[in-house]
């Protein structure tokens, strides 16, 4: 097998890594020299939005697998990769219109700034390299060899 043809499968895998290390992140927290705090309305675990990105991403690996054999499912990854970019982009736009980011945010007992932290960011980068795997692995060129036609090495 030619190491070049696991470019996109490393791309991927390199995307889902981002999107399951983005997902453990906070989406914003508060900026330094204010004090307060962001309260979730959950324990630490994951939401059901977040499970469901990091099992994008895998579907968006396995896309990516498959599309070594069959080059058309190399659409797979482009879609996962889509959809993760269109919810950090959603997730982004719902905090900067309310309650607004970075800006100061009446609160009980004074102000504070919210900021955007890691996760949108790590997201992001996941999201492109799950669409640049797959646009990587369908747009390569298969080489189709005569049957009994010795191979050599280039």
């Amino acid at each position: 097998m030619r190491p070049r043809r696991l470019v996109p499968v490393a791309l991927a895998a390199a995307g889902v890594v981002a999107i399951v290390i983005g997902v453990q992140q906070e989406l914003v927290h508060v900026a330094s020299g204010y004090e307060g705090r962001v309260v979730t309305g959950w324990g630490g675990k994951l939401n059901h939005e977040e499970r469901l990105l990091a099992r994008l991403g895998a579907v968006g690996v396995a896309g990516a697998v498959a599309a070594l054999r069959w080059r058309r499912l190399a659409v797979v990854p482009v879609a996962t990769g889509s959809v993760v970019l269109c919810y950090a982009l959603r997730a982004v736009l719902y905090y900067a219109f309310d309650p607004g980011l970075y800006t100061t945010v009446p609160v009980y007992g004074g102000t504070t700034r919210l900021v955007l932290g890691a996760e949108p960011a790590l997201l992001a980068v996941g999201g492109t390299l799950l669409v640049v795997a797959g646009v990587v692995r369908g747009r390569a060129t298969t080489e189709r060899v005569a049957e009994g036609t010795p191979l050599t090495p280039t």
